[in-house]
């Protein structure tokens, strides 16, 4: 018998105290006869109600991938209000420790951040896990499963102890998400439970229960709709314009999933904006919590997750970052952040300047918000790891990109697929007069180490940043001007950046002397936000009426033609997210981001904007 594991919310346990592993298999996998019904299936889709240990979908795992066909695919996508701790998931599967390894220690360092939203992690090369952390009732009505739902686990606590999870709106959700005869299983047998499924829609049957429960409810979804026609290619040529962070990021997601051609037009990858030499890990911060907030959240804690595993070849160096509080303008954005955005303490904290001065190794006047997962990387080599698969044709521009029949011609060679992501170089390809992109050069010094700044621990982040010295060497950054338009190394800029520096830390800045330096065209749009998802054609640009939405579509006009730009500032994170929401377009997979954060990244918005301003 394995440990109680007890949930204090619900005053309810997570699993059976006899055999949860057993009865995991025996209500779920087998109430919804798996595995035989994945078998020859090139995707399976499976959403559970509460993810709890992750007991189930580890099982599910070992299942899938012990009887599934070689190549196919397992999408599962699981809700939870309440996450637990890392720790907390590995003490309650300890005593099945064998049985579900390697699936366990797997996720167990892939575990998200313990922060609100949606959350894509992957095990292996073909298991995709959604994992959304809030209420079930909230997140179900974002969530776009292009293909359908196939599988329902109804595992939330007891109907009796937990009515919330139980309700007629998940009931409705699961309806407009399942796909043709999806299935669901549950064990309980409860009679409103019973009752809210017929009424959606589903066919309920009771079977025999799992050890002391008499019985269970378990049932199938049968839609007029008709099932959508497979007419895309299982491994797609995609050609990615662009050989920086949103294009190599882009190859790294496809990686295996698609056939991938990177064209850039210079001697090498990164020559542009992505090839700094050292960048840091950091949300952009906003007072609510909004679909700006939503995608950030998702994007920095992706790539917390991503870019450590990657480790030493991308520089990876984890320094918790102190966002410094240097105006009243910054304390209430801050405190408001804190309030907002719903992070666990574990992840996000205000520190004050005595406290933060223990963290930074240096003296701190100010107040700070601390971001203790956070990290620099090497962009540039960041690049080099994310295209090591890819077919990368450098000195390549891209002069024709042409649609004939099913595919687009680039520079004559044919593709299943474009993705633009070549900054502010997309305007050559889209005839998007409505978007507003500009370019924002930045100069980064590079400045050396001396005693008093030896002992920094910590990312600084002000209205600059200063780094860990690497090598004896601090990165300092970094202004923003639009009205120069050339990259040359400026001792202005410099001074620029160490001006800025002496309002935080002037004893450093007092020796600081550069030793060399970087420069570089960030792409930008008013709003600061990216533009990530599919490229309207010219007469849905013009034309409101013709607009879709990312509820039932990709957002796609111009067919398999995608988008992933303006990245400003924070394109080390957003780049890395708008990668894996590409590929869910692209792959018609569960996408990784809500329905509104999806929306709100289209280039349509603008359209959206100007329509409800009058000015079209």
């Amino acid at each position: 018998m394995q440990n109680r594991v007890y949930s204090e919310q619900f005053d309810d346990i997570y699993f059976s105290p006899e055999d949860g592993l057993a009865e995991s298999e025996f209500v779920f996998l087998r109430g919804n006869d798996l595995p035989a019904r994945w078998r020859g299936r090139e995707q399976f889709t499976i959403a559970e109600t509460g993810f709890g240990t992750g007991l189930n979908f580890l099982l599910t795992c070992k299942c899938f991938t012990e009887t599934a066909d070689k190549n196919a695919q397992l999408h599962y996508i699981s809700f939870e209000k309440y996450p637990l701790s890392r720790d907390e998931i590995a003490a309650a599967l300890e005593c099945w420790r064998d049985e579900l390894n390697p699936y366990l220690d797997d996720f167990i360092n892939a575990y998200p951040l313990r922060v609100p939203g949606f959350h894509r992690v992957q095990l292996g090369h073909n298991i995709f896990l959604t994992l959304i952390f809030d209420d079930a009732n909230k997140a179900l009505p974002e969530l776009i499963v292009p293909r359908g739902v196939d599988a329902w686990f109804l595992d939330g606590f007891a109907p009796a102890k937990n009515p919330d999870m139980w309700s007629d709106n998940v009931f409705a959700q699961m309806a407009r998400l399942s796909a043709n005869n999806a299935t669901f299983a549950t064990f309980t047998a409860a009679g409103f439970v019973k009752r809210g499924l017929r009424d959606a829609g589903f066919e309920v049957r009771k079977d025999v229960g799992y050890g002391r429960k008499r019985e269970r409810l378990v049932g199938c979804f049968a839609s007029d709709a008709p099932e959508q026609p497979e007419n895309f290619p299982t491994k797609p040529r995609v050609a990615i314009i662009g050989g920086g962070l949103a294009g190599t990021s882009c190859a790294y997601v496809l990686e295996g999933l698609a056939d991938v051609t990177i064209f850039e037009g210079a001697d090498a990858l990164a020559s542009g904006a992505s090839g700094n030499r050292v960048a840091l890990c950091n949300p952009r911060f906003s007072a609510h919590r909004d679909e700006n907030a939503d995608f950030f959240t998702a994007a920095y804690a992706q790539a917390v997750r991503t870019l450590s595993a990657l480790g030493a070849a991308v520089d990876y160096n984890r320094t918790t970052t102190l966002n410094l509080v240097t105006d009243e303008g910054k304390e209430k954005r801050f405190a408001d952040v804190l309030q907002n955005w719903g992070w666990h303490e574990d992840h996000m904290s205000m520190m004050s300047a005595e406290v933060a001065t223990d963290y930074a190794g240096v003296v701190l006047a100010h107040d700070a918000l601390s971001l203790p997962d956070s990290f620099s990387i090497n962009p540039h080599k960041l690049c080099n790891v994310y295209a090591a698969q890819a077919d990368v044709r450098l000195n390549t521009s891209v002069t024709d990109l042409i649609r004939t029949g099913d595919q687009w011609l680039v520079n004559g060679e044919a593709f299943d697929a474009v993705i633009l992501a070549c900054g502010i170089g997309v305007l050559r390809f889209c005839d998007l007069d409505a978007l507003e992109l500009y370019k924002v050069r930045g100069q980064v010094s590079y400045i050396s180490e001396t005693p008093t700044s030896k002992g920094l621990k910590c990312n600084i982040c002000y209205r600059g940043y200063l780094a860990p010295a690497q090598d004896g060497v601090h990165a300092l950054g970094s202004t923003f001007t639009k009205w120069i338009d050339h990259t040359d190394i400026l001792d202005d800029d410099h001074s620029e950046n160490i001006e800025r520096l002496s309002t935080v830390l002037p004893d450093i800045a007092a020796e600081a002397a550069p030793v060399n330096g970087w420069a570089g065209f960030r792409t930008s749009l008013p709003d600061r936000f990216p533009i990530i998802g599919g490229v309207p054609d010219r007469e849905s640009w013009q034309n409101p009426k013709n607009l879709r939405s990312a509820r039932t579509t990709a957002g796609n006009d111009l067919p398999y033609v995608y988008i992933s730009a303006a990245h400003g500032s924070h394109g080390t994170i957003g780049s890395l997210a708008g990668a894996h929401m590409i590929a869910d377009m692209l792959l018609q997979r569960p996408y990784s981001l809500s329905h509104d954060v999806v929306e709100s990244l289209q280039v349509n918005r603008f359209l959206k904007r100007d329509k409800r301003k009058g000015r079209i």
